[in-house]
């Protein structure tokens, strides 16, 4: 739909904002600009004219258009933020009032005015216009490379404009999908592959960005509410990724090695092989996103998304030899980098004692908690961890006066105290909660921290 239609409802206060001093548009203040592309400069100050409702500054600009035609116009400078408007030469509003970026599609030839204001009355400085022309690609397909123009009328805001990617090289892949017009929407489907995204560029903006093996699929871009319309970007290409960073979905880890790997919005899988017994810790860190664990594999399955402090994941866990499967995950949406490290350690069995610095493995029965007495020498403060994939683990410790007990604290379904002790002796509870499951645990006892 013509943006002359959608500006007719907007208040006579939107305009007053951007006419200068009530002057008749007419008053030209520069030649003509009818070649594209074509750069305009100017620059607002005190002595720039005024508009009377809110007291900023405007400068404008003649432009011979074809109607028909779709143009882009884009600002840069020091000028914070520009409102953008496009009028008749009869003084009425074609397109606009936007910030930054404007679109413009006049229905017939003639000469318009393009104004350029401040934000506010305290908005000064030089600004650059650029203005392109440009085709609308509004369905088909999509080339790797692509930065198009579409357009979404009301009729199609529903099901969104519908176009097919058709990806030759397995590979990431970004798709980004701006307007000023509304509020957009990305959906992308094939090859086991369901991705939607709103805002995952800033804003209303849409990005999705995530692995893509070879094969065809279909995208549909729109907006979020019925009825939305106007003029959008859309563009598609390669990501690079940065340097050392793999996805290697399916990838073999090696114990005692780091692998550095990056999620854009769906899990990483890897394959791992334990040659003897012992106690299995995967950690996965990262700055970027909120971490998520997954281990299965020889009567295993185990989840951790903070035992290993702050958005950090930590999966300590008693395995046989045997295949592994690790899921390297994340909670919400978005993208990030992180790092997995695995470790066999040989750890022995539980006795009726345990002192500070050890680890040591044991097995609950049904309903029957385990006592080990602990012997601290040095008075200050310990972290005591009680860790199973088998059940939900609860932990007590009663001696010197104390009595505490904890569920999950370690995160998960697991346990943990971390507190000031004197020296003595205390007792440590370990137990199920409700007294029900059974199986392999962890514990743990911290040197003082």
């Amino acid at each position: 739909m013509p943006f002359a239609l959608r500006a007719v409802a907007l208040p006579l206060a939107s305009l007053a904002i951007l006419l200068s001093g009530c002057k008749e548009p007419t008053a030209a203040v520069a030649p003509v600009v009818s070649e594209m592309p074509a750069t305009l400069t100017g620059e607002l100050s005190s002595q720039s004219e005024i508009n009377l409702n809110d007291g900023s500054r405007s400068q404008s600009f003649e432009l011979q258009l074809q109607g028909g035609s779709v143009y882009r116009v884009e600002t840069s400078g020091a000028l914070n933020q520009p409102v953008l408007l496009l009028l008749s030469e009869q003084g009425e509003l074609i397109s606009g009032p936007r910030n930054e970026t404007l679109f413009l599609q006049p229905e017939k030839d003639g000469v318009y005015h393009l104004a350029v204001s401040g934000k506010s009355d305290r908005d000064f400085g030089p600004f650059r216009v650029e203005l392109t022309s440009d085709e609308l690609t509004s369905e088909g397909a999509l080339e790797l490379g692509a930065e198009i123009l579409g357009q979404l009328q009301a009729r199609s805001a529903n099901n969104g404009n519908q176009y097919r990617l058709q990806i030759a090289e397995k590979g990431l892949y970004e798709l980004v999908m701006r307007s000023t017009e509304f509020d957009t929407v990305l959906k992308l489907r094939g090859k086991d592959l369901n991705r939607t995204d709103d805002d995952g560029a800033g804003g209303t903006d849409s990005r999705v960005l995530t692995m893509l093996p070879e094969g065809s699929y279909q995208l549909t871009v729109g907006g979020i509410d019925t009825g939305d319309e106007g003029i959008y970007s859309l563009s598609f290409k390669r990501w690079e990724m940065p340097e050392g960073v793999t996805l290697g979905d399916g990838d073999s880890l090696k114990l005692g090695e780091e692998t550095t790997g990056m999620l854009t919005g769906q899990p990483q899988t890897y394959r791992l092989l334990v040659e003897q017994s012992g106690l299995l810790q995967v950690n996965m860190q990262s700055d970027d996103i909120d971490s998520l664990l997954e281990l299965t594999g020889a009567g295993i399955s185990a989840r951790d998304d903070d035992s290993g402090g702050g958005l950090d994941a930590l999966l300590s866990v008693l395995v046989e030899p045997g295949g592994y499967r690790i899921n390297a995950a994340q909670h919400g949406n978005g993208e990030g980098v992180f790092t997995l490290r695995t470790e066999l350690i040989e750890v022995a069995q539980l006795g009726d004692r345990i002192a500070p610095g050890e680890t040591r493995v044991g097995r609950l029965a049904e309903g029957q908690p385990t006592v080990v007495a602990l012997q601290v020498e040095q008075a200050g403060r310990y972290r005591i961890t009680l860790r199973s994939s088998n059940f939900d683990a609860t932990l007590g410790l009663q001696g010197q006066g104390l009595e505490e007990l904890d569920d999950d604290s370690a995160g998960g379904t697991n346990a943990q105290l971390e507190l000031y002790l004197e020296a003595g002796e205390y007792q440590l509870i370990n137990n199920t909660f409700g007294n029900e499951g059974a199986g392999n645990f962890v514990l743990s006892v911290s040197a003082p921290l």
